[in-house]
């Protein structure tokens, strides 16, 4: 049937499941809203969906999107979220 169910590892990665998945935007998606209202730019939300190596901090240090963002609340993720895009 089309019965299914999926437990994604943060809001980020869900929003990036749902966006290729269903075909959704990220406008189309409250926590794609989010990152957008707070100056996230769409191309860079969009390039995030193929989970690449993102700088962390000031000295250079890198990892993967994805698991940077795991494990966290809609809240902690958009925070994280906005510190990844302001390096």
């Amino acid at each position: 049937g089309d019965n299914g169910v999926h437990a994604s590892a943060s809001p980020f990665e869900a929003l990036a499941e749902r966006s290729n998945w269903l075909r959704a935007a990220p406008d189309a998606d409250l926590f794609g809203k989010a990152l957008l209202a707070k100056g996230v730019p769409l191309d860079r939300i969009l390039a995030w969906f193929d989970d690449p190596q993102v700088k962390l901090d000031a000295t250079g240090a890198t990892a993967s999107l994805f698991d940077t963002l795991e494990d966290t609340d809609p809240a902690d993720c958009l925070d994280k979220a906005l510190h990844l895009a302001s390096l």
